[in-house]
């Protein structure tokens, strides 16, 4: 199965889009939001990968709690040729299964020192190499929702951007977008806004 891979309008102006058919040298991550974030995309699609522990220092995650966080070790997730960054808990895992999408984090570079500072970024030993086998354009709703990351009640809680489910939209591309459109859909100050995410179906070994 090929493997999802979102490009969105900050990468889409940093990188190069690709072709059908063009074989793809890109650095890739993922999130434990994925999987929610990024249902509708490809509902059956999942990896399970081996781990490594990247070179790059550890971070701290912020949690609900204020005075708590976690401490986490930068790390690579590999399957063949099929390679992503992700923070991992510790101890650190032998294996993930991940789902939902991968990121965009490098990629051909257009002319501009953003494309450059994010290969600098990136882990070198985590690229992954592969081949386009579809392009997809998906345009999504996001509107002010309690955020599911953080504890919240029917009249309290956080709340912050997330895509409203059943907005999706899908269109087949035979040719790379020549952008990707963001615009709000109502006076509302922080109101609803309609988004394009640019999809492509990477094959890997």
């Amino acid at each position: 199965m090929n493997t999802p891979v979102v490009i969105d309008w900050l990468r889409f102006r940093w990188f190069v889009p690709p072709r059908l058919g063009e074989t793809i040298r890109w650095g890739l991550s993922w999130n434990p939001d994925s999987p929610r974030r990024w249902a509708a995309l490809e509902p059956t699609w999942s990896c399970v990968a081996e781990v490594r522990r990247s070179s790059n220092p550890m971070v701290r995650r912020l949690t609900a709690d204020p005075d708590i966080d976690v401490v986490q070790q930068p790390s690579i997730g590999g399957a063949g040729n099929l390679q992503f960054t992700f923070n991992a808990d510790l101890p650190i895992p032998s294996q993930i299964e991940v789902s939902g999408a991968l990121h965009l984090r490098a990629g051909t570079m257009r002319k501009n020192s953003n494309a450059s500072q994010a290969w600098q970024d990136f882990d070198a030993d985590a690229v992954a190499t592969g081949v386009v086998r579809g392009l997809r354009l998906v345009s999504i709703v996001s509107d002010m929702q309690p955020d599911p990351r953080q504890p919240h009640g029917s009249r309290w809680g956080w709340a912050s951007m997330q895509f409203v489910s059943g907005t999706e939209q899908f269109y087949e591309l035979a040719h790379p977008p020549q952008g990707l459109r963001s615009y709000q859909l109502t006076d509302r100050e922080w109101g609803p806004r309609r988004e394009d995410f640019l999809v492509v179906d990477l094959e890997t070994d």
